[in-house]
């Protein structure tokens, strides 16, 4: 079992792991009004969240555990109530030891992009 298996955040909010290799990662989730800001449209930290989460489903793999160092988060446009999104991370640059990872989360069934997530992860091999 990878780490990000027993991540209970993740689990809580109902994120679903489509595709998990190291480098590249699919994570599904559907927008709850739950998860809705005082405008209607989807928290911020919600959307941060998804996309931390599509990273260590990304890093965390093949006996890795890796961490966010640092990020980066542009949201694009609002992410309305009830949409389901997807979450496609995938390596830019890595080298073993740090990883450059761009996660772009658009809505599954129109593609329209809602943000893009740029991490910086430090890893190593356990």
């Amino acid at each position: 079992m990878d780490s990000f298996e027993n991540d209970k955040f993740a689990i809580l909010l109902g994120f679903e792991v489509l595709e998990s290799r190291y480098g590249k990662s699919r994570v599904r989730a559907k927008v709850k009004d739950d998860y809705l800001n005082g405008v209607g449209i989807t928290h911020g930290g919600f959307l941060y969240t998804l996309a931390d989460f599509a990273l260590a489903a990304a890093t965390n793999t093949g006996g890795r555990i890796a961490l966010n160092s640092t990020a980066t988060i542009n949201y694009l446009q609002p992410c309305p109530a009830g949409a389901v999104i997807i979450a496609d991370a995938s390596y830019e640059f890595e080298n073993g030891k740090t990883a450059l990872c761009i996660i772009r989360i658009s809505n599954e069934k129109t593609g329209e992009l809602y943000c893009v997530f740029e991490s910086r992860a430090v890893m190593k091999k356990i």
